[in-house]
């Protein structure tokens, strides 16, 4: 699993330390500064080129905001989660348009935060995958921009089919005529054979994808499976 860098800007030294704590409970992100004010996070934050920032709102010497711009105008690659008191709508509305990750309010729940780093590295994981092709479809396009689904929309799913992982599964189906197998799909969502073929057999039940026996080649038979809606 790739590695996620997290850079933290707060200037309570312990609420630093929770965070970064938070950080290191979940597998695949790592510290990789801490800073306390304005001049530490822009130094830092230039040098080291984090994937993600974890900023407050509320310092001494500037508001997170305008550090905010400050990342955007530029790093384009640098995400912001935003971990702060503030609950002024104004500011969230500010935040939100300047492209904000995540807002959380402080006091923080960590399983509020793992939800946003895991909802990161797919997201991520996403915007790799399409450098990948030549072009897109709306199916790959929804897949990245809707980062949250309803109740409604997963309530159906059987036991063992996430939603996130499904919409990977078809948005990589419908960019390859000729079809894969479930060891060639497991590779490219980071899951193991048995697990691709899980998904596979899932939408082959719901007539989404058609199955097919493959001859080719020495050893068994493999399923081929096309995406066929």
């Amino acid at each position: 699993m790739r590695s996620w860098e997290v850079f933290i800007v707060e200037d309570d030294i312990r609420i630093a330390e929770i965070n970064r704590r938070f950080v290191e409970k979940i597998d695949g992100f790592s510290v990789c500064g801490i800073a306390l004010n304005e001049e530490e996070a822009k130094e830092q934050i230039s040098i080291l080129k984090p994937d993600l920032v974890i900023l407050d709102i509320y310092f001494p010497d500037m508001n997170g905001l305008d550090l905010l711009r400050w990342i955007r105008s530029e790093f384009r690659g640098i995400e912001v989660m935003m971990i702060t008191a503030a609950t002024e709508a104004e500011t969230l509305k500010n935040a939100l348009e300047d492209g904000i990750f995540d807002y959380i309010v402080k006091p923080v729940i960590f399983q509020r935060f793992k939800e946003t780093l895991l909802n990161f590295n797919e997201y991520k994981l996403s915007i790799q995958q399409i450098t990948a092709l030549n072009e897109l479809n709306q199916s790959i396009i929804d897949s990245i921009l809707k980062r949250e689904k309803t109740e409604s929309e997963t309530s159906y799913l059987p036991k063992g089919i996430d939603r996130i992982t499904l919409d990977k599964v078809i948005s990589i189906l419908t960019c390859n005529k000729i079809g894969y197998t479930a060891e060639d799909l497991g590779q490219l969502i980071g899951a193991s054979r048995t697990t691709a073929r899980r998904y596979l057999e899932y939408l082959v039940s719901e007539q989404k994808v058609s199955a097919d026996i493959s001859y080719g080649g020495i050893g068994r038979p493999e399923r081929i499976y096309k995406y066929s809606k």
